[in-house]
């Protein structure tokens, strides 16, 4: 969930816009499978991929699929431009700040939407009860530029919050809770897995993220470029296709969630039956990305009003 970091030069973009072209388009036969090399972050979240690839929904959309895991949006989407992945897992912000900045990058798939499994997380005696109260607060996020620090600041404001007050702090997901302990910081964004293992530790949920004005917020999806795209239309529906199939198996479906989370992630079972569950769509909505990058603008985060109707792939 890391923001972007923009070390692509304009000499890697213009020489690395995409990957190169691994099977002509032809998804569904006549030279067997195409294979493709999908990026994903190792979370609860990205159990599609996994679900797709282990029960088959990719080889009988004719893809050849390899699952390699990533660091975050620091690290996959300049491995997308670069052409180390066909398609990968990123969050909207990144992917958005990316695109608006310049990078050839498309939109496939979506994947979660903001649900319970995000909160704003408070200490057990905090004096804090609602979002209106976090006038002047210390907030943990894990990237100073990326859905968190967007839905925060959206949700804060609209609570009648001056959102100039808050004190956004950066640090890993996994050192939240541990901070919030010590006094280090007010308030922490969690996301599952964190939140169980927080709520196990004592911290009690304030609110959640995507409430109020950002709630349903599409937090990721799957992208590649725009090259990779035109020439490889029928990889691009398959795979759109095997994820909607894949998302459609694991909706609600906690018990499969249990065996497969470990088997990819560092997660144990026992935490999996425990997390708030994802929310998944594999389609776009365009109009709340719009939305996104109207508010990444407000923000501060993007320098000019963009359309992410040109990042989408139809």
């Amino acid at each position: 969930m890391a923001g972007l970091a923009l070390g692509c030069t304009a000499t890697l973009v213009l020489a690395a816009c995409g990957s190169e072209d691994s099977g002509g388009g032809d998804a569904s036969g006549g030279g067997g499978a195409t294979p493709v090399t999908v990026g994903y972050f190792p979370l609860v979240h990205t159990a599609t991929a996994v679900e797709a690839e282990e029960t088959g929904l990719f080889e009988d959309a004719g893809l050849d699929v390899t699952l390699e895991q990533t660091s975050g949006g620091a690290q996959a989407i300049p491995s997308l431009v670069a052409g180390e992945y066909d398609i990968t897992y990123g969050n909207y912000t990144s992917a958005l700040l990316a695109a608006q900045q310049g990078l050839p990058i498309r939109v496939i798939a979506g994947n979660d939407v903001g649900a319970d499994d995000h909160a704003i997380m408070v200490a057990p005696d905090s004096p804090y009860q609602s979002a209106a109260d976090l006038t002047g607060a210390r907030i943990a996020v894990n990237n100073l530029q990326n859905i968190g620090t967007v839905a925060i600041n959206a949700v804060l404001e609209d609570a009648g919050v001056d959102i100039s007050t808050i004190q956004f702090v950066e640090l890993p997901l996994p050192d939240m809770a541990a901070a919030l302990d010590a006094g280090d910081v007010d308030a922490i964004w969690q996301v599952e897995p964190f939140q169980a293992s927080a709520k196990a530790s004592g911290a009690r949920v304030l609110f959640p993220l995507f409430s109020g004005p950002v709630e349903d917020m599409p937090v990721a999806g799957w992208l590649t470029t725009e090259q990779y795209a035109q020439e490889n239309p029928e990889v691009v529906e398959s795979f759109r296709e095997a994820m909607a199939q894949s998302m459609e198996q694991l909706t609600g479906n906690r018990e499969r969630l249990v065996e497969l989370v470990p088997t990819y992630t560092q997660v144990p079972a026992e935490t999996v039956e425990q997390v708030a569950l994802p929310a998944w769509d594999a389609d776009v909505d365009v109009d709340q990305l719009q939305e996104m990058s109207d508010l990444m603008l407000e923000y501060g985060i993007i320098s000019e009003e963009f359309d992410v109707e040109t990042m989408i792939v139809d």
